[in-house]
């Protein structure tokens, strides 16, 4: 099993949603620690190795860097924010 890294801006989200949603993410999260890579789970377009994985509507945008669960972003599915923030966050 993987540890779990939510970086600052994902935590923030997950401290500013509804109690549930959060949870429902959490619990995503440990599956993810577990299996990396669902079939569900696609890898973003351009910004390898970064996936991303729906939870509900909100959208997981993470990575495994040796025996951690990096996870950089948690957003709402099907907003074009999330993709405009992961492009000012990794875009080289």
């Amino acid at each position: 099993m993987l540890e779990i890294d939510i970086l600052d801006s994902a935590r923030e989200f997950l401290l500013n949603i509804e109690r549930k949603f959060a949870r429902q993410i959490r619990t995503r999260t440990n599956r993810l620690a577990k299996q990396p890579y669902p079939p569900q789970s696609k890898i973003l377009e351009g910004y390898a190795p970064l996936r991303r994985l729906r939870s509900g509507d909100y959208r997981i945008i993470y990575f495994a860097e040796g025996n951690v669960l990096k996870i950089p972003l948690i957003d709402k599915r099907g907003d074009d924010k999330v993709y405009r923030r992961i492009e000012q966050k990794f875009k080289s």
